[in-house]
């Protein structure tokens, strides 16, 4: 296990005006995530008008999971022995296609519940590349304190972006002459911009390697390297743990709003909004404060978050459901972000691609799980099955807190 890089000293700005590269991969980033933003609502309210089914929201999600954790660790390793520039130019135009395809179908009133889902596993495909070797081009692009600023800056435009995406999905969506077709329209649009950005960008060589080796030999050794470091393998259980209790919440949000409040689904990007200021808030407030690798502080989000899903199971109101979901922005932003730092600066940087694609299954495992969830939520309720995950977040907070004692000490 290698240890930390030295900090040096890096102010967010003086990071983007400074840095070229990182300039570059943060702009397309963020516009990526302004359209990821936006399909967060339009796939949920496409699905859930379909089929008017909490199940049918997950069953879409299905594909998607599938292929992250099929193709995850295959990610990794990938983006550990070739151009991460080129990967991410030919996962980018891959989604923006597909966003493009989905929308003609939308528009010609031939989109079906089957193709939506056979599209999100197209889409979970490219996000099993596209997000670990977005995230180990910035480990290799930065080390020490400009890391920590540039994992921030990334966590904090994603908070932003999920403000601005969903309540612009929600207010395209409420337009008759726009509604869900003309949304993943401007999310096809979005992504051709995002490919110009990164064709800019300069070329990026494989990672140099001591001997040849092959893609399997490269997967098993990732997954031995994570197993054999116990700091490493603690916080990617923890974060695969709280993602799927706690993340999990959004999949029952249309139907929370509808069946639970009585409002429509098309509200959605207000409580999006809600949580992404949240987040905005904890980014900024953890940047300030210099607590990126306090591991306990962590566990502290990750308790809130699960506190906060047991407080939205008992919401009474949509005004307390978007204060409640400001709350769950905040403390599963601070969580997601502190988890990431502490994962750069304990992994050798070798396996950097290899360990958030690990890493990044979770997110896989979410979205498959997000079929059965919808199930439940279905047959029990939106608020029982809130509660349930709020419960689940906990314990497996106190499992990590407990396991945590003796691989980080004081």
């Amino acid at each position: 296990m290698t240890k930390a890089r030295a900090p040096k000293p890096a102010t967010p700005l003086g990071l983007i005006v400074g840095h070229s590269q990182f300039r570059l991969l943060f702009l397309a980033t963020t516009m990526a995530q302004l359209a990821f933003g936006m399909m967060s609502v339009a796939q949920g309210v496409l699905a859930f008008d379909l089929t008017g089914r909490n199940s049918a929201v997950g069953f879409v999600s299905l594909g998607q999971g599938l292929s992250m954790v099929a193709l995850g660790p295959l990610g990794g390793a990938l983006s550990d022995r070739i151009s991460k520039r080129r990967l991410l130019l030919m996962t980018e135009t891959s989604i923006g296609s597909m966003y493009a395809i989905i929308a003609g179908l939308v528009l010609t009133g031939t989109i079906t519940i089957w193709f939506l889902a056979t599209a999100t596993l197209i889409l979970g495909a490219m996000y099993a590349i596209m997000v670990p070797t977005r995230q180990a081009w910035i480990g290799d692009m930065l080390d020490g304190r400009e890391l920590v600023t540039g994992i921030a800056l990334q966590q904090l435009m994603n908070n932003a972006t999920r403000i601005v995406g969903p309540l612009a999905a929600g207010a395209l969506i409420a337009l008759d002459s726009i509604g869900t077709g003309g949304t993943y329209t401007t999310m096809a649009a979005i992504f051709v911009f995002v490919v110009v950005v990164l064709a800019l960008t300069e070329p990026t060589p494989p990672r140099a390697r001591k001997q040849a080796t092959s893609v399997a030999s490269d997967l098993a050794g990732g997954l031995t390297y994570v197993w054999a470091s116990p700091q490493v393998r603690l916080l990617i259980l923890v974060f695969a743990g709280v993602v799927l209790s706690g993340f999990s919440y959004q999949i029952i949000m249309p139907g929370f709003l509808e069946n639970e409040l009585g409002r429509p689904a098309s509200l959605l990007g207000w409580i999006y909004g809600a949580a992404a200021a949240g987040g905005v808030v904890t980014t900024l407030l953890i940047l300030a404060l210099g607590r990126s690798g306090n591991v306990r502080v962590m566990f502290g989000f990750g308790a809130a978050l699960g506190v906060s899903l047991l407080l939205l199971s008992l919401a009474p109101s949509f005004g307390l459901t978007l204060v409640i979901a400001a709350l769950i922005g905040a403390s599963s932003s601070g969580f997601q972000m502190l988890n990431n730092i502490n994962l750069m600066q304990r992994a050798d940087p070798r396996f950097f691609g290899r360990v958030m694609a690990v890493a990044f299954m979770a997110m896989g495992i979410g979205s498959i799980l997000a079929y059965p969830i919808g199930i439940v939520a279905d047959h029990s309720g939106e608020r029982a099955t809130m509660a349930l995950l709020g419960a689940a977040c906990l314990g497996i907070v106190v499992i990590g807190v407990g396991a945590s004692r003796s691989r980080f000490p004081k």
